[in-house]
């Protein structure tokens, strides 16, 4: 039993040096191409679809990274979202261009709005992922160690949110004149922001300090995330 025990250790060890060595290639890898991009084209390469799901890959995977010597788990779950969203992006523009953005898109503060909330949405989807996990195991030890790094989560992405749903309002004015138009992206970022809203208040909403529901909120709530 004590050598089956060693052997056990020494496989989940190897595991996860394994996936820590994929983790940072891939980031490293992402971090070039995303510099490389930059130097190109002169601006924060955050100005189309595939550029967009690239970020949000080296977000995801960055936070996977710092977060996974508190709770291993999300670094596997960093590396499945980040192969989503470049699959993804390799899937919608297989050849993507570097070009020169429209005038009304040169701006900072349209960089800082998109890559604010694309880290939040990269969060809320680390958690989501996380919950799912946890309700497939059923261990009622993991279920309440992985509430708690879903509450972690949600409290930063919540905050990115609103921070980008401002910076957006003011590039918006800017841009077009208007700080709100009620458009439908405006309108359901609002929507996630107040839906995400609700774990926070936990002293109103007893029912968020239940890890199960917890988790099945989380789940659900990416749809808000999926619309918007």
């Amino acid at each position: 039993r004590l050598s089956r025990t060693r052997v056990i250790i020494m496989t989940k060890s190897r595991y996860r040096k394994l996936i820590f060595f994929i983790a940072c290639v891939a980031l490293l890898y992402l971090s070039l191409m995303i510099t490389l991009q930059w130097i190109i084209g002169g601006h924060i390469p955050l100005s189309n679809g595939y550029e967009t799901l690239q970020f949000i890959g080296w977000t995801v995977l960055s936070f996977a990274l710092f977060a996974s010597s508190k709770y291993q788990p999300l670094l596997p779950f960093g590396i499945f979202l980040c192969g989503v969203a470049m699959l993804v992006a390799y899937l919608s523009e297989r050849n993507p261009q570097i070009t020169p953005l429209l005038p009304v898109l040169n701006s900072p503060l349209l960089s800082i709005h998109v890559a604010l909330i694309m880290a939040s949405y990269s969060l809320f989807a680390l958690t989501m992922l996380n919950s799912v996990a946890c309700l497939i195991n059923r261990s009622s030890i993991a279920i309440k160690k992985a509430a708690i790094a879903g509450r972690v989560m949600i409290y930063p992405a919540v905050f990115l949110l609103a921070a980008g749903i401002i910076v957006g309002s003011i590039w918006a004015n800017v841009s077009w004149g208007r700080y709100w138009g009620w458009d439908p992206k405006e309108v359901w970022a609002l929507i996630t922001m107040l839906i995400y809203s609700l774990p926070l208040h936990t002293t109103s909403l007893k029912l968020f300090k239940k890890p199960r529901f917890f988790h099945i909120f989380a789940i659900v709530a990416f749809l808000s995330v999926l619309i918007t």
